[in-house]
């Protein structure tokens, strides 16, 4: 089905200090109604290569589509529901594959026919919690309950495990360092997991000081990955070069009187800074890792499990994912000279955000090599 788009805005503006000077810039937030007959409906987003966006089902029965172009949203594809995938990877023939959480079956979504198929074999059990594209086309999947992290090659359809992981909700969300290596964020466990794909070698590092803290990570342009606060009252930093965690200070959301969780998930956004997905949290969190300044900015109210995860669109817009929500959050630069500034930006940088355009957690050009970006470059027409 596709519905016609009702846009209720809410606009905010969110004061901070960059490398320039004092800076005042306005954001928008706005929200496109969706009729959504689940709860808890979806898990993640994946931006394709035609420009929409397929949205991950997790309790939902089919797979979403959002056309950021059109602000229309469809459903295609049944799925089983169930708390069936918990995140999404775009594979490099343009396919999507849903990470498998509850379900036993991997499944790989084509925009191209709009048809699901699935590989059967995997754990279920909330096995996995997110996936990384690899450079050589494989895919790993976070390891949640799973003791092993999993690999899937789509080229053979194949899944193997490797050993080691900690289980019992151990880590939610993964990303791509700039050195090839896996980063694990950590959930339920007060370690960091990597994995290295050119050994199949996973290890831990970095003590954390409490458990239940992150979901979700983002890769700044220096290497360092911002942890985004779940259930933490600070923002983590983890700088992978020389193995060290660290944490930004700030008031978080969780207490006596609000007890969910803050966010779930953060985008990169054009001018470097990194927003927060609002799961608990009242307010959009947004982060500056120049700064070290967190501040919220209001968005209208969003209530509890309202959103899970995010996509950085190639325009610069962040779109966040329906959780508990009837509607698409999008977040955008409002003010016309800070939309001007992100602009020069994204020039600077184009290689970059096509990258990004990519595959939302492949934030710079070492990601590609030269094939690979004249490839892109002309698949996106930039």
């Amino acid at each position: 089905m596709s519905l016609p788009a009702e846009m209720i805005f809410f606009v905010y503006k969110a004061r901070r200090m960059n490398a320039l000077g004092n800076d005042r810039e306005d954001i928008a937030f706005t929200t496109v109604d969706v009729d959504i007959p689940w709860l808890n409906a979806y898990s993640g987003c994946v931006l394709m290569r035609d420009g929409r966006v397929a949205l991950v089902p997790y309790l939902a029965r089919t797979v979403g589509i959002f056309d950021p172009a059109t602000n229309e949203y469809s459903t295609v594809a049944s799925a089983p529901g169930k708390h069936a995938y918990s995140g999404g990877v775009l594979l490099r023939d343009g396919r999507v594959l849903f990470v498998p959480g509850n379900e036993t079956t991997i499944c790989i979504f084509d925009p191209t026919t709009n048809a699901c198929s699935t590989i059967a074999g995997l754990p279920g059990n909330f096995a996995y919690a997110g996936g990384v594209l690899l450079r050589d086309g494989r895919v790993v999947f976070t390891p949640y309950n799973s003791r092993a992290v999993g690999i899937f090659d789509p080229a053979t359809n194949e899944y193997s495990e490797i050993a080691g992981a900690p289980g019992n909700a151990a880590f939610r969300e993964g990303v791509l360092l700039r050195d090839g290596r896996v980063l694990f964020v950590p959930y339920a466990t007060k370690r960091v997991g990597v994995f290295d794909p050119t050994t199949n070698e996973y290890r831990e590092t970095a003590d954390l000081i409490e458990r239940y803290s992150y979901r979700g990570g983002v890769l700044l342009s220096d290497g360092r990955v911002v942890f985004v606060p779940h259930n933490a009252r600070t923002v983590g930093i983890f700088d992978p070069a020389v193995n060290v965690y660290s944490t930004v200070a700030y008031v978080g959301f969780r207490n006596i009187t609000y007890p969910i969780a803050s966010y779930a998930g953060g985008g990169l956004l054009p001018d470097g800074r990194v927003a927060f997905i609002p799961y608990g949290a009242p307010a959009i969190g947004i982060f500056d890792p120049v700064t070290n300044e967190f501040n919220t900015v209001t968005s209208g109210p969003h209530g509890a499990f309202a959103y899970s995860g995010e996509v950085l669109l190639p325009d610069g817009r962040v779109i966040f994912v329906p959780y508990n929500k009837a509607n698409i959050g999008i977040l955008s630069l409002s003010d016309e000279k800070a939309r001007a500034r992100a602009l020069l930006r994204t020039e600077a940088v184009k290689e970059e955000l096509i990258a990004a355009a990519w595959h939302p957690k492949r934030m710079s050009d070492w990601c590609l090599d030269t094939d690979e970006r004249r490839e892109l470059a002309e698949m996106w027409r930039c």
